[in-house]
This record gives structure tokens, sequence and C-alpha cells, in this order.
């Protein structure tokens, strides 16, 4: 009987001891954020449009809007604008539902597609398309300015490369005074970047002048863009 429990004991020695020579060793580390930023120009303008119709029918409001869309396409398939790409989408049917004092009343329908318009000649079609769109028909129109896919991943490695080197000066700022030797890279976590800063937008006019001398092209001024980029590098060091 004493045998046995002093071989008891043993096995729980053995794997106790087994234990400890496995629990792995801290290494010591220090985390650094590094980030980089540039502005830009904005170098595309995009057109939404909502074209509206209203009728009893459905037959009816349906041909409306798809003259007035046909109307707006042909406009532009037909003028001398190159730098452009047109989409359209969203078309939606619904009764016109109107709501007075309380009560509603169904008036016949109302129909609505969007259309967006992207121009990539800001200096020279821009003012022009901004003006086919609006003698072309009675729509809304809203004017957002933004950053090309192309124009933004020519920035992406430059903003990438800011932000490595960021981190690894304040890394280099961090050892200097706390003292810290052999300080070397453990680490990279890197998420493609946050991308571009809000899109900015700007109303164009919708007025209407009988005399084609009166009216004037709008001025658009696009803002500068933030475009910003963040990585988080882990250092080691010698811990004396």
């Amino acid at each position: 009987m004493k045998k046995t429990i002093l071989l008891v004991c043993g096995l729980f020695t053995i794997l106790n001891l087994s234990h400890a020579q496995y629990v792995p060793t801290q290494i010591p580390t220090v985390e650094v954020e590094g980030n980089s930023e540039i502005m830009v120009i904005p170098d595309e303008a995009v057109l939404n449009i909502t074209v509206q119709k209203k009728s009893m029918t459905v037959a009816q409001v349906t041909k409306e809007l798809n003259a007035a869309t046909k109307k707006l396409v042909d406009a532009f398939k037909q003028s001398d604008l190159r730098s452009y790409d047109l989409t359209t989408g969203n078309y939606i049917v619904n009764i016109n539902r109107i709501y007075q004092k309380g009560s509603a009343k169904d008036s016949g329908y109302v129909a609505s597609q969007n259309i967006e318009i992207t121009v990539k000649d800001l200096e020279h079609e821009l003012a022009k398309a901004v003006e086919m769109v609006n003698v072309s028909g009675d729509q809304s129109l809203r004017v957002d300015f933004r950053l090309s896919r192309e124009k933004e991943k020519s920035y992406k490695d430059q903003l990438m490369e800011c932000a490595l080197k960021d981190a690894l000066e304040k890394a280099g700022s961090i050892a200097n005074i706390m003292g810290l030797k052999d300080i070397k890279v453990f680490k990279v976590q890197y998420s493609s970047g946050q991308g571009s800063g809000p899109i900015y937008q700007m109303k164009a006019s919708n007025m209407r002048f009988e005399s084609a001398d009166m009216r004037e092209d709008p001025i658009f001024m696009p803002e500068e863009q933030k475009l910003t980029d963040r990585v988080l590098v882990t250092f080691t060091f010698e811990n004396e």
C-alpha cells in the first residue's frame, strides 16, 4: 500500500516538473501605431439625377418616365462630351398617396428613376454636362466630387510607406528615451488603409431663364479630400 502511494506521488512530481519546463518566456515588446495622411483634389464629378413623373395610370406614368429618361440619355449620346460614364437604376413606381389634415388620398401613381453620370474632365466638360441636365427636363440634380479609383490606387503605396516610416521613427524615439537595446520588428498589422475622406457635395442650380444670354455656367470648386492610412507594428527589444 505504501509503495502505491509513493508511486502516485512520484508521478505527480514528474508531471509538475514537465509542465514547468514548457512555460514560455514572455517576449518584451513595444507596439507602435504608424499613421499617414495626404490632401488631394478630387478628379471626378458624379451627377446624381432623379427623374420623376406623376400620372393617373401605371401605363401612362411609365411611358412618361421612360420618355424623360431616354431624352436625357440621348442628349448625352449625341453630345460632344467624351469623358463620362452614364448608368441608370432604381426604377420605382408607387401609388401617389397625398396626406392632408390627418387623412390620406390616393391620386394616381408616381414613378422615378435614378441616373448617375460620372464626369472625368472637370475643367472642360463638367459645366457642359450640368447644363445639359438642366435644359433636358425638370429633374433634381446633385453634384458630388470624389477621387477616381485609379488616382486613389496610385496613392495607396505612398500612404503605406509613410505609415511604416512613421512607426519606425516613433519606435526609434521610444527606444532612445527608454534606453531599449537591439529593437527589432516582430509583427506588422496592416489593413488596406481607410480609403478616401467624405464625398463633398455641391448642389447645382436648377434655375431656368428664358434668354440663353442670361444663363451662366455654375462655378465648381471641389475641396481637398484627406486620404489616411494606419499600421500597427510590434517591436522586440533586449530585456536586461
